[in-house]
């Protein structure tokens, strides 16, 4: 956009680079948010595996079951667990992070909005300016005529 107003146009500068900061900071938190997403289905994934593994355990069976593959079986469910436990660890950093990407990205948002309102407001006081002078002259134009 074209402005008028001097310091308006200076300003547009400053607005342009935050706009852009805004839609990288903007990029950068839609980034987070889909590692968070894939992250919370690899958990969900591991959960169905342990509850799956422990409904093998606990289901009655009418053949028998050897007490290696319960061992074997138990040992998996406990190296589900323990990623499980990882897992929660990550999803808990990473929804740490989105917060301040989020954040840093509504502050960047408004402080361009902020900044885009401003060069409004001057556009709008040049404009009425610009009006007042131009009466001004109409006024002294008709004041010679007499």
């Amino acid at each position: 956009m074209t402005y008028r107003h001097p310091r308006a146009q200076r300003l547009a500068v400053v607005l342009d680079i935050r706009r852009r900061e805004e839609k990288e900071a903007l990029q950068r938190w839609g980034d987070i948010e889909k590692r968070l997403t894939a992250e919370k289905d690899k958990r969900t994934q591991l959960s169905d595996y342990a509850s799956e593994y422990r409904r093998q355990i606990t289901a009655p069976t009418s053949a028998s079951v050897a007490a290696g593959q319960v061992h074997n079986s138990l040992e998996f469910i406990g190296q589900i667990e323990t990623a499980l436990h990882q897992q929660d660890q990550q999803l808990q950093e990473l929804q740490a992070m989105s917060d301040k990407a989020r954040a840093v990205y509504l502050e960047v948002h408004h402080k361009a909005d902020a900044l885009e309102s401003m060069i409004e407001k001057l556009e709008e006081e040049h404009r009425h300016m610009l009006n007042r002078a131009e009466q001004r002259e109409a006024d002294e134009w008709v004041t010679r005529r007499r």
